[in-house]
């Protein structure tokens, strides 16, 4: 749901995170459901938002910025502490599931293109391989951000 984050930045990082609750409840009521993460996730995913439901995502995507600017509360802080911590975890234990996993989500991400490159794979064959190559993709890019850091603030001064 990368495209959630480009409309509505604040809500798509706080969704996908830790105060994933707090961007549920801000969209509970727009999309007419349940206001818990899950059903907040499923509702988007299904990409039904009528024209109105955009614009009152985008409105409260402004509301939430707002108030969590009042609260002291700074997301991009939080998502460095998170990806910090994990490395000082890993550097700390030494832990093989880390590299493992980044072995085996780049191994894949890599082997799905290189199929699509020659013709032995062919998206519209399958339904299923375009969404594991979304996924593949979006997870590179956290083994990437894990191992060599986010450029996302890195020309903001201190």
């Amino acid at each position: 749901m990368e495209w959630l984050k480009k409309v509505a930045p604040t809500i798509g990082t706080l969704l996908g995170g830790p105060l994933g609750g707090i961007a549920a409840q801000a969209l509970g009521d727009i999309l007419g459901g349940e206001k818990t993460v899950d059903a907040v996730t499923n509702a988007l995913q299904k990409n039904t938002l009528t024209a109105e439901q955009l614009a009152a995502v985008k409105k409260a995507d402004a509301d939430l910025e707002i108030k969590m600017k009042e609260m002291g509360i700074e997301v991009e802080k939080l998502e460095a502490a998170d990806r910090a911590s994990a490395r000082q975890m890993q550097q700390s234990t030494n832990s093989w599931t880390p590299p493992v996993l980044a072995a085996i989500v780049t191994t894949g991400f890599f082997g799905i293109l290189m199929g699509l490159m020659t013709g032995d794979l062919k998206l519209w064959d399958h339904s299923g391989l375009t969404m594991l190559l979304g996924s593949l993709s979006s997870a590179w890019v956290c083994v990437i951000s894990f191992y060599f850091g986010s450029s996302h603030q890195q020309n903001t001064p201190k």
